[in-house]
């Protein structure tokens, strides 16, 4: 069994509310008698999912088809793409070069794709980098391309601080399991499970739970 809360909009007053979960557990002869209380945990926050930033190119020797202007610090994957079904149908190589030298630009980022629509991979490349806040140069490097080049503007991780009224400290929660035990701490026909969450900052929405991975209930 797990839980899950979620806190209610900010409150400008400071107080602790208390909010308790009563639940009992009634012991199927085949499934609970003999067995210890369900372990109680936390749900497991999904992760924030990675960003992709795709470059395509085609047969202009003067830009990008399509390339990303904003970017938040961190993990990235990019993607450059000069297949023909990107348009590039004459042949022709490009790359997708970040500049590490031209002064006002970030320099932390070594990035150089080489891709044509006929070569192994078809002209489509993967890579992972990392972002920085600020401004990343990227180019073009095969000759007579000079005029393919843009700028990728980065922003902090998440779009900033958090605001300073924001509640970002998880409630605090505690479990207390009650029932008839055997000799070696089982218990027996049923078991009784409270639950009790706080919030100094801004109290308690609601208490949710599961039972063997199922649905949150209130």
């Amino acid at each position: 069994m797990s839980q899950q809360m979620t806190d209610s909009p900010p409150r400008t007053r400071s107080w602790r509310p208390v909010h308790r979960l009563v639940i009992t557990l009634l012991a199927a002869a085949t499934a609970l008698f003999g067995a210890t209380a369900p372990a109680i945990s936390a749900p497991v926050a999904p992760q924030q999912e990675q960003q992709v930033l795709t470059w395509t190119s085609g047969n202009s020797v003067s830009e990008y088809t399509s390339a990303p202007a904003t970017a938040e610090a961190g993990p990235a994957t990019i993607i450059f793409d000069n297949s023909v079904a990107a348009g590039n149908t004459s042949g022709m190589p490009h790359t997708l070069t970040f500049d590490t030298s031209t002064p006002g630009y970030n320099h932390d980022v070594d990035l150089n794709i080489t891709a044509n629509p006929y070569d192994a991979n078809e002209g489509y490349y993967e890579d992972e980098i990392t972002l920085t806040e600020g401004t990343y140069r990227y180019f073009c490097a095969i000759p007579g391309h000079g005029q393919m080049w843009g700028e990728l503007v980065v922003t902090g991780d998440g779009g900033g601080d958090p605001d300073p009224g924001e509640d970002t400290t998880a409630p605090e929660v505690a479990a207390q399991v009650a029932g008839e035990q055997d000799e070696d701490g089982a218990y027996v026909g049923s078991a009784e499970v409270t639950i009790t969450a706080t919030d100094d900052d801004s109290g308690v929405e609601s208490v949710e739970y599961s039972l063997d991975g199922g649905e949150y209930v209130a």
